[in-house]
């Protein structure tokens, strides 16, 4: 009921910022609005009390913000709908909107981030989007589901949307957790495993190295004994030769 009334309100207001004099705002009363509540608002909107209450809340406000955004007077859903495909009708990935919601180009065509957090931001937002193509989910999480995660939740709306998105299901959020933390799991045991077997291939080689330095070694040695029998042989073939050579000359 609240928001509603701020939502009232607010419509009520840019009606009055359409005119630059009172005389023309009197003139124009919206629909819903008797004169006379119309000329008490004419009179409220244009007093220095709320004048300063909306500087103060403005700045109160600012104070709050963590994130700024570079979409000027678009909301986020806009910015969002820009993205979509008019072919496929698909919007494009929370990352990517994110991205157009928090930066602008210098001179040079340079993207510059509106402050450091909404770049940190991205980056998880992306991790995330970049995570799901990875393992090809068979339920992947939607755009609002991943800035839920990140962002956290808020009663009535969905953070980095505004209102009127509602936020998922606490179901949908535990499904989420749960995905990512088995994720995480299967991940790791990948990893193990891809270890093991690197450990396991590294052994084996040094095995088969060992084994066949052994081979070449008992080659070489071999080797090296037929060559010895075979100068010995020859050395004696010669002893015996030059012998019967001397009995030969007696």
């Amino acid at each position: 009921m609240q928001r509603l009334f701020r939502t009232w309100k607010t419509r009520l207001h840019a009606e009055y910022l359409r005119y630059n004099t009172d005389e023309e705002r009197l003139s124009h009363p919206p629909k819903d609005v008797m004169p006379e509540d119309w000329e008490f608002l004419v009179q409220y909107f244009g007093s220095p009390t709320f004048k300063v209450a909306v500087s103060e809340r403005n700045k109160t406000n600012r104070k709050k913000q963590t994130t700024k955004h570079s979409c000027g007077s678009k909301s986020f859903a806009e910015v969002e709908e820009s993205t979509r495909d008019p072919l496929t009708g698909e919007k494009a990935p929370p990352d990517r909107v994110w991205e157009l919601q928090h930066t602008r180009k210098n001179d040079k065509g340079e993207l510059l981030w509106s402050d450091p957090r909404s770049q940190q931001i991205h980056d998880q937002i992306q991790e995330l989007v970049g995570q799901q193509e990875y393992e090809e989910n068979d339920s992947p999480m939607n755009g609002d589901e991943i800035l839920a995660i990140v962002l956290g939740e808020r009663t009535g709306y969905v953070r980095g949307k505004g209102y009127g998105k509602k936020p998922p299901k606490k179901s949908c959020m535990q499904q989420a957790d749960l995905g990512s933390s088995l994720s995480s799991a299967i991940e790791s045991v990948r990893h193990e495993m891809q270890a093991d077997m690197e450990r396991k291939l590294q052994e084996e080689r040094e095995q088969m190295r060992a084994e066949m330095d052994k081979r070449f070694q008992e080659q070489m040695e071999e080797e090296r004994k037929q060559m010895r029998l075979e100068m010995d042989k020859r050395i004696q073939d010669k002893m015996e030769m030059a012998a019967l050579m001397v009995r030969m000359q007696q």
